[in-house]
């Protein structure tokens, strides 16, 4: 597979299908899937678009997030399937629709279960993240430094001084208060931008420390999975287990591989690991 491929199939798309709509939408291009869950026919059209584009570079089954919408039982095949590609049109579909930049276009390469390949694109400002297992990650085709935390520790850093981000919405009625608290031992915690693709790109471009997601749809995250790994970075469960898209679990955290533990061990003592719907 020719990753340079993929990344032409998904600025294609936001050229063709996503990019003409930002904001020129009309009334009618935009329906509610449920409470600030928007869908747009940029969503739609790019998702039909992508799927053609990428089943010719590697003909397997496409599980996007609209396609899920009309078939709830489509990402359990990623469990399984010996490969399969994961979409998502416009992740920050909220952003988009309101007019700011900061939505993203991410397609995921999976084999056996595991993400070993991802691209984010950012259209209205051109970054292309990638990150292809044994290969390395790139932005906008240079490489990524493998962030270490460490190094930062030892010029007087410590887990306080931690810039955090954690979705609180779906994981328990008190899980709000548990974060606050679990400042004191790991710093600042903020709300996520509502866009999965540009909460990681913060990450990996060191603005922020770590990330905490409640909600953990593949299209959101399997992407990601793959670049983040390649950056430095440990991505799984609050409750220890690996992070396969396929499979539903515990909130999903990322954070570089030395503190890691540290970080997860502090959030799991507050908020509770049972993931919700």
């Amino acid at each position: 597979m020719d990753i340079t491929h993929v990344a032409l199939a998904m600025t294609d798309a936001a050229d063709a299908e996503i990019r003409p709509r930002f904001r020129a939408l009309a009334e009618g291009d935009i329906a509610l899937k449920g409470p600030n869950d928007y869908v747009t026919e940029a969503d739609k059209n790019a998702e039909i678009f992508l799927t053609k584009r990428l089943r010719e570079i590697v003909d397997v089954p496409v599980v996007g997030e609209e396609a899920t919408a009309e078939n709830p039982a489509l990402p359990d095949l990623l469990a399984d399937a010996s490969a399969a590609w994961v979409v998502d049109p416009v992740d920050g579909t909220y952003h988009f629709v309101h007019g700011s930049e900061t939505y993203a276009v991410m397609v995921a390469y999976m084999e056996a279960g595991v993400a070993t390949a991802g691209w984010i694109l950012h259209p209205e400002t051109g970054d292309l993240y990638i990150g292809v297992r044994g290969k390395g990650a790139t932005l906008n085709g240079k490489p990524i430094p493998v962030r270490v935390v460490g190094d930062e520790a030892s010029s007087g850093r410590t887990l306080g001084t931690l810039r955090g981000v954690a979705s609180a919405r779906y994981i328990d009625p008190d899980a709000r208060y548990a974060l606050l608290e679990a400042q004191a031992s790991i710093g600042e915690i903020a709300e996520p931008r509502m866009c999965a693709g540009w909460d990681y790109a913060d990450l990996l471009q060191g603005t922020t420390d770590y990330v905490l997601f409640s909600r953990t749809h593949a299209w959101d995250h399997a992407p990601a999975a793959a670049i983040v790994r390649e950056a430095g970075f440990t991505i799984r469960r609050l409750d220890g287990s690996d992070y396969l898209p396929g499979v539903q679990g515990a909130p999903l955290l990322t954070a570089p591989n030395e503190i890691w533990p540290d970080v997860a061990d502090a959030l799991a003592s507050r908020v509770s690991v049972t993931p919700r719907a």
